[in-house]
């Protein structure tokens, strides 16, 4: 018999539809897996999960919600495209006020999968809920201070709570931990690396230098804040580093003159950071996004971009990359400076995630829902437990 194009248009057209039918039901739908069954409280658990799952992938109520006019928490499009802003707000909101927003009395947890079933890192989270699941960044991460006098606002989160950072100071007596020595001797076992105003001598800045520049040319991540070299107009990665001359609070006001995909602050919001100290491009150029700059006064928002020092900024070096912080302590006066400031540390180090492990919690009834979703065009299983 003589098979006509007509038919082998017709038969690819049959499968196509039903290749198509079979992924969208698969965007649009979930699975609901069940342990530990009774059938009572199950049957409440099935709703809830139903309830919170279909809530999580819309765009919430009100549409342009944050954490402080959330009515109804949503994180999508509306189209299962998550909504970076809104999922980063949801992750600022108190966990049991998440419950309530949610309509469920029972604990939860969320993360992302990608087709083979790898933990994601969405917006430098590997999963959200209730905090007592383990949930572990695959990177190997660095905290240097300057000694036990010193500032130490991102130590206790980089090495005991989120990264398991190795941390290291100066190495004089107030140093408990390794030595500065020992810092630029294995910097390039770190992929991710904060340094928190250390206020290095010339020479010590310059052996850091040294070291730390081939490394951030390879793909190291370098997250920086407060002084770093102590003597001002100190010329290193491409920048020029300095300290404002004034420290009075005017001095110390800073406005957002762009908003960051790495950092959760609004345009034309302030900070007030602690201590001013501030960066001038030297041979960056255009790759150099300034996301805030110092005021010197309560002026406003259109006359500043082009006047004030540069006080918060990213940028590339080679395969590597930086931030600079005029300071970790801050006052965000539309916020918590803090949170923003550990959310961002995670977003920059762009860290893998391990498995997910619920083998701590203790519960009685436990479902699982799965949503289809996408995140920056890459489609993601949303994981969804519910448990009492």
């Amino acid at each position: 018999m003589k098979i006509t194009k007509a038919q082998i248009w017709f038969t690819d057209f049959v499968i196509g539809i039903l290749i198509f039918s079979f992924v969208l039901i698969s965007y649009y739908t979930y699975t609901i897996n069940i342990s530990k069954q009774d059938t009572s409280a199950m049957d409440q658990l099935v709703t809830d999960i139903k309830t919170v799952s279909t809530s999580l992938t819309t765009e919430g109520f009100p549409s342009d919600w944050n954490a402080n006019t959330v009515i109804r928490i949503g994180f999508t499009d509306n189209s299962n495209r998550i909504d970076n802003t809104k999922f980063d707000e949801f992750n600022k909101i108190d966990y049991n006020k998440t419950k309530k927003l949610l309509g469920t009395i029972y604990d939860y947890f969320l993360f992302f999968v990608n087709e083979s079933g790898d933990v994601q890192n969405v917006e430098g989270y590997c999963g959200t809920g209730l905090g007592t699941v383990n949930v572990s960044l695959d990177i190997n991460a660095a905290y240097y201070y300057e000694n036990d006098d010193g500032e130490q606002f991102l130590k206790s989160y980089m090495v005991e709570e989120e990264f398991d950072a190795i941390p290291y100071c100066d190495g004089g007596p107030k140093c408990s931990d390794l030595s500065f020595t020992d810092f630029i001797a294995e910097i390039n076992n770190y992929d991710f690396v904060v340094v928190e105003h250390p206020a290095w001598s010339t020479s010590d800045f310059n052996s850091f230098e040294s070291v730390a520049n081939p490394w951030l040319l390879g793909g190291g991540i370098l997250f920086a804040g407060g002084q770093l070299p102590a003597s001002n107009q100190h010329e290193a990665f491409g920048v020029e580093f300095n300290k404002k001359s004034g420290q009075s609070e005017s001095d110390r006001l800073s406005t957002v003159v762009n908003e960051d995909e790495f950092i959760s602050f609004n345009l034309a919001d302030n900070i007030i950071f602690t201590q001013a100290y501030y960066i001038e491009d030297v041979s960056i150029g255009a790759n150099l996004k300034d996301i805030a700059r110092f005021n010197g006064s309560w002026i406003e928002f259109d006359d500043i971009k082009a006047n004030g020092d540069i006080s918060l900024a990213r940028w590339p070096r080679g395969n590597g990359k930086m931030l600079f912080f005029s300071d970790f302590d801050a006052d965000y006066l539309a916020g918590d400076f803090q949170t923003i400031l550990e959310g961002s540390a995670n977003k920059w180090a762009n860290a893998a995630c391990l498995p997910i492990s619920l083998t701590g919690i203790d519960f009685n009834n436990l479902v699982k829902a799965d949503r289809m979703v996408i995140h920056n065009s890459k489609l993601l299983k949303m994981v969804l437990y519910l448990w009492e």
